[in-house]
């Protein structure tokens, strides 16, 4: 079997893996990390591909490389991103290329996730599909007839820096205001859940507030709790308004949601769902179908990887 190296590089984290021509991830490591300058970004990723490649037999033939922000994949060039401030065009390809001796490839972290759930995960045998990963932003991939859509410069499946309410002045992470993103990221969930917590005492979540996170909500709402249930149900709603935009835009076969606010579960899917067929009636037959995200935290290397495979097996 051929293996690939993947390499992951979000706000927070890298990752990297050794995965096989087949998806499936030989090795696996991750460590925290709180952004920086490019050189230190490739110290890091060198170290950690050393761990995953001295973990198999048989070494890594291509490299490809998620990360988060606006990237010139042809190039091998991250233009900018908001996760890495002081990052500005970018050679990122040459530079880890230099280091690691692969042919390299580099895309936005949220394409590399959506290939992998097309691929292998819950998206597989679709012809078109739209990843969304919802966490302290909100990413997205578009997969279009097997192929990641990059649009003209890059910037395609920017999902969450669309305008949905033209009023809002909650101010977003791209500057503007009225978006999707802080309506449906992790801060708008534990926010909207706080928020109900006020009006109902007797919430289960309200002596444990402090470091509430999604999974803490979807357990509660689970459970019947009345506040963890309206949180989740506005924050489906919201969702849905953006699910609603891309059937109307793209008509995927399906739509897959992961990340952090995706550990919500099912009840946030299902509202999502709701939303989504009250405001596309007219076409409610031929709606995408909405399913949960399989490959969790290794998505995005296990795409990185893959399209390295791709790209370097043509």
């Amino acid at each position: 079997m051929t293996h690939y190296l993947g390499i992951d590089v979000g706000g927070t984290n890298v990752k990297a893996a050794v995965v096989g021509d087949d998806g499936g991830v030989k090795a696996f490591v991750q460590r925290r990390w709180s952004g920086g300058e490019p050189y230190e970004l490739v110290s890091v990723a060198t170290e950690l591909a050393d761990v995953v490649v001295a973990e198999v037999t048989e070494g890594p033939v291509a490299c490809g490389v998620g990360c988060a922000g606006i990237v010139a994949h042809d190039l091998g060039v991250v233009r900018r991103s908001p996760n890495l401030p002081t990052w500005h065009d970018v050679r990122l390809a040459e530079m880890l290329g230099k280091q690691i001796a692969l042919p390299m490839i580099i895309d936005n972290d949220a394409n590399a996730a959506a290939y992998a759930e097309y691929l292998v995960g819950a998206a597989r045998d679709a012809t078109s599909a739209v990843v969304i990963t919802l966490g302290t932003g909100m990413g997205a991939g578009i997969i279009l007839n097997g192929s990641v859509y990059h649009g003209n410069h890059g910037f395609a499946g920017e999902i969450g820096h669309t305008t949905v309410d033209m009023s809002s002045r909650t101010p977003c992470a791209c500057g503007g205001s009225g978006c999707l993103e802080p309506l449906v990221n992790a801060e708008s969930l534990v926010s909207r859940a706080l928020s109900h917590i006020e009006r109902e005492t007797s919430s289960s979540l309200g002596g444990s507030t402090e470091g509430l996170t999604a999974r803490d909500i979807g357990v509660a709402a689970a459970e019947g709790d009345k506040a963890a249930l309206a949180a989740v149900d506005e924050l489906g709603r919201a969702l849905g308004v953006g699910l609603a935009n891309i059937t109307a835009l793209l008509d995927p076969e399906v739509i897959v949601i992961g990340g952090g606010v995706a550990e919500v579960g099912l009840l946030l899917l299902d509202s999502a769902r709701n939303e989504l067929v009250r405001r596309t009636s007219r076409c409610r037959e031929n709606l995408p179908r909405v399913a949960p995200a399989v490959l969790g935290p290794a998505a995005g290397v296990v795409g990185a990887a893959l399209l390295a495979r791709d790209e370097f097996l043509r």
